[in-house]
Order: structure tokens, then C-alpha cells, then sequence
């Protein structure tokens, strides 16, 4: 079984159709990237995946969990699937222990001992031991991600989502939080990138989609996606992104 299969999913802003008739599969331990000009629809699959949008037409299964299906609970989905989005989203009033434990204790049940353990050691894994007592105003934006990217792992989600991660850092502070996800990739964490980050899409990418008007106009390895374009429309994007 896929860790995500969409079928055929569609949906539109009044008479702006936003997707139309997406139909891609990811596999555990794999890395869809997912990359297009402004306005292709690739935000609005992740948000659809994580039922932030509800969707038209078409089927959306995480996990084996239909998020199309309205006896699904949203507080079940979120087990399921971790997101990171390109702005932080951290609670300002609570340290960076405290936003990564509000989860687990609240929809998880874990015990706080617990649920500090866990945050502790994914401090640690993002390069943030020291700054456990920190709040968000304390951060830098690169630290302040690299917290929403352990908060959103100490779910311990069978997916995780991440809607240009990096386009609200500066340029010199986007390589720490890269290469956090990339020790993901690296571990199989199973992840679908929305990205304008090329080299990382081709270094850690299983599948590279290209989406334009809403459709996926082409995809594939990423070898072959960017060494040898089929679509001409493709070709076009990479020579002005390269």
C-alpha cells in the first residue's frame, strides 16, 4: 500500500480551477519534490492532503485513511500526516519544548515526562539542544523552523508535508534547515516537498513532479527529470530556474 495515493482530485475557487485531475502515488521511505511557477496548484495539493481544503472531485488516501472520507476524524488525519508550512506557525507564548509537546499530550495522550523525552531528543536532532526554554521571538527564522519541523515529527506521522520551507528564510540561514531535511531523506522519512530549491530537489528527490494550470505536465526521476526534459513546457521552466 502507498504511504499517499490521490486519484483524480480536483478542486476549484469559483470559476478558478485550481487542480485538475491530479492523480499521483508516493511510496514509504520516498521523496516526491514537487516543483512549478506560482499559481500551478502545488500548495493546494498539500493542503488538500492534510484536509486544510476540501476537495471537489477525487480521492485522497494517507496510509490507508481516506481523507475524502467524512467519518474520518481531522484529529485522526493529524496522527497521520506532519506539515510544515512557510511560515513558522509556532505559538509565541510557548518555548520551543512547549510547542513541540503541545501535540503528543493533547491528541496523542502522552504523558508530559514523555512527551519531553520525545521533544528533547528531536531538539537535539535539529540541531536545537540549547534552545529548549527558548520562545520563538528568541530565534532566529531558521531555528524557528527547524522547531516547526520537530513539532511536527513528534507526532511521528506516517507522512510529512513541507510547503516551501525555506522561501520565507534568508538565503544564508535556508541551509540549515535543508539539511535537516535532508538527514530525513537520508533516514526514509516518507515526504512530499513542495520546492524552488533545484539542488535539493535533485539530491534527495525519489520522483520530481512539474505542475502547471493545475495539471502535472510531466514527472520523474530526477535524473531524468532534469537531465533529459520530455515536455517543452518543462524544458522551458528549467532553463529560466537553472
Amino acid at each position: 500500500m502507498p504511504a499517499l495515493e490521490l486519484d483524480n482530485v480536483c478542486k476549484a475557487f469559483g470559476k478558478n480551477e485550481v487542480l485538475k485531475g491530479i492523480s499521483l502515488s508516493v511510496e514509504r521511505g520516498d521523496v516526491c519534490c514537487i516543483i512549478g511557477p506560482s499559481g500551478s496548484g502545488k500548495s493546494t495539493i498539500l493542503r488538500a492532503i492534510n484536509r486544510l481544503v476540501h476537495i471537489d472531485a477525487g480521492t485522497i488516501v494517507v496510509d490507508g485513511l481516506s481523507v475524502t472520507d467524512p467519518a474520518v476524524r481531522d484529529v485522526d488525519l493529524r496522527r497521520k500526516v506532519g506539515m510544515v508550512f512557510q511560515q513558522f506557525n509556532l505559538f509565541p507564548h510557548m518555548t520551543a519544548q512547549e510547542n513541540i509537546t503541545l501535540g503528543p499530550r493533547k491528541v496523542l495522550n502522552l504523558p508530559k515526562d514523555e512527551a519531553d523525552d520525545r521533544a528533547t531528543k528531536l531538539l537535539a536532532k535539529v540541531g536545537l539542544a540549547d534552545k529548549a526554554a527558548s520562545r520563538p521571538a528568541q530565534l532566529s527564522g531558521g531555528q524557528q523552523q527547524r522547531v516547526a519541523i520537530a513539532r511536527a515529527l513528534a507526532m511521528e506521522p506516517a507522512l510529512m508535508l513541507f510547503d516551501e520551507a525555506t522561501s520565507a528564510l534568508d538565503p544564508e540561514i535556508t541551509g540549515e534547515v535543508l539539511a535537516v531535511m535532508k538527514q530525513l531523506a537520508a533516514e526514509h522519512t516518507t515526504m512530499v516537498c513542495v520546492t524552488h530549491e533545484m539542488g535539493f530537489a535533485r539530491e534527495v528527490a525519489t520522483n520530481v513532479i512539474f505542475m502547471d494550470g493545475g495539471v502535472v505536465v510531466e514527472s520523474g526521476p530526477p535524473n531524468d527529470f532534469f537531465g533529459s526534459p520530455k515536455m517543452e513546457r518543462t524544458k522551458s521552466f528549467l532553463s529560466k530556474v537553472l
